[in-house]
């Protein structure tokens, strides 16, 4: 049966120090990361996978790519706004979370004590966002993120998509007495792609485009309220266009456009598959529903590991009933919420704190917060 942690809990938020201190030093440490962390900037989708899979069931498609647009226009604007340097609050809020966020796991890996573990974590992530890859940047030389493209110099400036780019490991070297230091590192793995794909022949190649909304805005001007057959198919056709300019696992049934995306989303899911049945292994989830069925069986699947522990933040105390119909029979889940209020992606990098859960004094902890088989793990 999982655990229920309350963060507005003294002992409860204690307890999850004890655990999260413990998996820090000594396990392989893994986030995933879904729509809910880039709040306010892009509102997460609900069930949108679901009503777009309806309508297109009843053969309304016209009506199916307006709602395809209608979710993608938010990720579109935010990448413009990125790119373009023009950020509002929401924006700067979104930003500033994921900067916080991923300052912390630098501030975690720096301080392992442990000379076999890589200082370095896995971010699995399900949005087609660029706010990770731009906290990185910001943040500067302190961390090398891994993005899984090939960036050795090429006279063409196309940098290469290929799974054996995660993984690597960078070391700063002294000039004179020859000593090692590890850079921090994160593998950040996009497993429904992302806005900076592209397709080129048999390859993904990185490509950040801004303005990709400008096409569709002045295309569709003075047709947004077609009543004709024959407006109704422009409009479709000019739909489909502005979807098919991301190189991205769309919200449907039918997710793929090809067999290179088919062939790269389940060589990602092989990673998380690994990443997960290695020994004591950590795997925190934020802002993540786990509706996409294949992430959800091989979670499931790899819980039956008991040496991994899962963490998941609630956003809401309602929440930890859907978690635990998903995960309930486990008894290495941790499900983490605040009855005092919700736990965003801003409350998590506060209520967490990690870089002082590795500083503070072990306190005892709970038989019933811990269970019997996470503390013979231990």
């Amino acid at each position: 049966m999982s655990n229920k942690i309350n963060v507005s809990n003294n002992d409860d938020k204690s307890n999850l120090n004890v655990i999260l201190r413990k998996s820090f030093q000594s396990a392989n440490i893994n986030f995933l990361i879904g729509s809910g962390c880039s709040s306010p900037a892009i509102k997460p989708s609900g069930e949108v996978e679901k009503e777009i899979c309806n309508l297109l069931d009843e053969g309304k498609e016209l009506e199916a790519e307006k709602l395809m647009c209608k979710f993608l226009k938010p990720i579109a604007e935010s990448n413009d706004k990125l790119i373009g340097g023009n950020v509002d609050e929401n924006t700067t809020t979104t930003l500033n979370n994921y900067k916080t966020f991923l300052g912390n796991i630098i501030q975690i890996l720096t301080r392992r004590k442990s000379n076999i573990l890589l200082k370095q974590a896995n971010i699995f992530n399900t949005n087609y966002d660029l706010f990770i890859t731009k906290a990185s940047e910001e943040i500067g030389s302190s961390l090398r993120l891994h993005d899984g493209f090939d960036r050795n110099p090429k006279l063409d400036s196309r940098f290469k998509f290929s799974t054996t780019e995660f993984f690597n490991i960078v070391y700063n070297k002294g000039n004179l007495y020859n000593y090692q230091v590890e850079i921090p590192s994160l593998n950040l793995i996009k497993l429904h792609g992302s806005l900076s794909w592209e397709k080129s022949d048999t390859d993904i190649i990185f490509q950040i485009k801004g303005n990709s909304l400008e096409k569709l805005k002045d295309n569709i001007q003075g047709i947004q309220d077609a009543k004709t057959n024959k407006d109704d198919i422009k409009l479709l056709s000019l739909l489909k266009e502005f979807s098919n300019q991301f190189y991205i696992i769309l919200p449907v049934k039918d997710k793929f456009r090809d067999t290179l995306l088919n062939r790269v989303y389940y060589d990602l899911l092989r990673i998380y598959a690994n990443e997960l049945d290695k020994e004591n292994t950590l795997l925190i989830a934020e802002g993540f529903s786990f509706e996409d069925e294949h992430i959800l069986d091989i979670t499931r699947r790899a819980l039956k590991n008991p040496t991994l522990h899962l963490i998941i933040s609630c956003y809401e105390k309602a929440n930890v009933e859907i978690y635990e119909q998903k995960f309930g029979q486990y008894n290495n889940i941790y499900l983490v919420y605040n009855e005092d209020g919700i736990l965003d992606f801003s409350e998590f990098n506060n209520h967490f704190n990690l870089p002082e859960v590795l500083t503070q004094e072990q306190p005892s902890v709970k038989k019933d917060v811990v269970s019997q088989k996470g503390e013979e793990n231990d």
